[in-house]
């Protein structure tokens, strides 16, 4: 809408909630030269501009930009390789940039360009940290300092965004008895109550199932729904300010075609009160009239298994604070947490990005992470559990042995088999192997010839690829 307003109908989208043939007549336009401008998602990065000279790619940080089915890629380095070739430009684009980047820019690698006001005469707003050790939560999750904060914004008319990252009604249900959940039969995760059709859904597959009356293992009628999603955080809401117009953005609610757009759109116009989402109302957006903002949980994601768990999290935060007072109102921020104290938290709430660089820098170049290495994960997935678990063995067997040869001219450290965090997803167990070397050809080489070794070795139905959500930098 903003790029046609300056640039008419030179302007193409692409992205996945178009139908095909909409999408071929946007490539058509793009390929004969009809436009100007291409706006869209990750795979817009490949858009066939005949005279393409600038690249630029918003919220780079984002791990979303990397595709993690075939064909697998990351539009950040394929913008940066496209725009190489062409003699072009590429821009990268956030207000908390991943480390890589940041460290590349500080080292004169990239052109550094800061922003460090907001734009005009919004200022940033005040952030509160609360201790939910403290204090008494109900189990509504909602504390009664934040309930005051949505009342009082209530009765001024101004809106609020609250931030749950889990959709859902219930996050696990388990048998009181036997003290059992109900897991997805495909994956192994447990299955989210959702209380829209009344049934257990499975984030991971898909997979779809009644709400049990009895525990599927013993039989016992003690079913027990804890833990909190979107769906009962907007019941929540809807209980407490009947009078209030209550809007739930999450991947339920805007799998229709246009609905996202649509959705926000109201929201912005002013026809609802509360918005409450996961993570995609934390980024990119700009309304006005939003004054308050509540991070209800945060925890998980903070203590993940995932070296960048931290850089994702003070992203998180930072950039979901920062949708409240962006205009002439002053804005307020309140983060619920059990652990108060932890500086990644205290650098998000004070919007000093810096200061979370400086000390995720050091503890990045004290362990050997990215940027001052490059880090593979080959993955190994199959059906059969017996002989996915002997292929990713006898991969890392061969992995060993190429290494020991290659070790004197190419500095490797091998970290070793481990399964993948969701061990089996859509029927396919998951294995992983992480590898840490320095950025060349020569890594990539052996890489390559590892992966043509094992398709001739490894049994059957036993698939391996390189995961490039670990494959970052220059």
């Amino acid at each position: 809408r903003r790029f046609r307003g300056y640039y008419g109908q030179r302007v193409a989208v692409l992205h996945s909630g178009l139908s095909m043939s909409q999408r071929l007549d946007e490539w058509k336009r793009a390929k004969r030269g009809l436009v100007d401008v291409v706006v869209g998602t990750r795979s817009a990065v490949f858009a066939p501009l005949p005279r393409l000279g600038l690249i630029v790619v918003d919220e780079e940080q984002e791990h979303t930009y990397r595709s993690e089915s075939s064909p697998r890629y990351d539009a950040r380095d394929a913008a940066r390789v496209r725009m190489k070739l062409r003699r072009g430009l590429t821009v990268l684009c956030s207000a908390t940039p991943s480390v890589e980047s940041y460290y590349h820019g500080e080292r004169g690698d990239y052109l550094l360009v800061k922003l460090p006001r907001r734009y005009g005469t919004a200022r940033l707003p005040s952030v509160t940290i609360l201790d939910m050790q403290r204090q008494e939560i109900p189990a509504e999750g909602l504390s009664e300092e934040l309930c005051q904060e949505i009342h009082q914004n209530l009765k001024q008319g101004e809106q609020t965004i609250l931030l749950m990252n889990r959709r859902g009604y219930s996050t696990q249900v388990k048998c009181t008895a036997c003290h059992a959940t109900v897991e997805c039969p495909s994956c192994s995760v447990t299955m989210k109550y959702h209380s829209a059709n009344n049934r257990l859904m499975c984030h991971y597959c898909g997979y779809s199932a009644p709400v049990p009356d009895r525990c599927p293992g013993c039989g016992s009628g003690f079913i027990k729904y804890s833990g909190l999603g979107t769906q009962r955080v907007e019941e929540v809401v809807r209980e407490r300010w009947p009078q209030a117009r209550v809007l739930r953005m999450d991947m339920d609610t805007t799998m229709r075609r246009d609905s996202h757009e649509r959705l926000l759109g109201q929201f912005r116009a002013g026809e609802y009160d509360i918005m409450v989402g996961t993570q995609m109302v934390a980024k990119g957006l700009d309304f006005p009239n939003v004054t308050l903002v509540g991070v209800l949980t945060v925890d998980q994601m903070l203590y993940s298994e995932d070296f960048r768990s931290y850089e994702r999290t003070f992203s998180l935060v930072t950039q979901v604070v920062g949708r409240c007072g962006r205009a002439d109102k002053p804005g307020r921020a309140f983060i619920q947490t059990y652990t108060p104290e932890n500086p990644i938290l205290v650098a998000a709430a004070s919007q000093r990005y810096e200061a979370f660089y400086r000390e995720e820098i050091e503890s990045r170049r004290f362990h050997l992470y990215p940027p001052f290495c490059r880090l593979y994960c080959v993955g190994i997935t199959g059906e059969a559990l017996e002989e996915t678990e002997a292929g990713a063995k006898r991969l890392l067997e061969l992995m060993k042995e190429r290494l020991r040869e290659e070790s004197q001219d190419l500095p490797v450290r091998l970290l070793g088999l481990s399964p993948g965090a969701v061990f089996r997803v859509a029927g396919r167990y998951r294995y992983k192997i992480l590898l840490k070397t320095v950025r060349g050809p020569r890594s990539r080489q052996l890489l390559g010839e590892l992966l043509e070794t094992a398709g001739k070795e490894l049994p059957r139905g036993v698939a391996v690829f390189i995961d490039p959500q670990y494959d970052s930098g220059l």
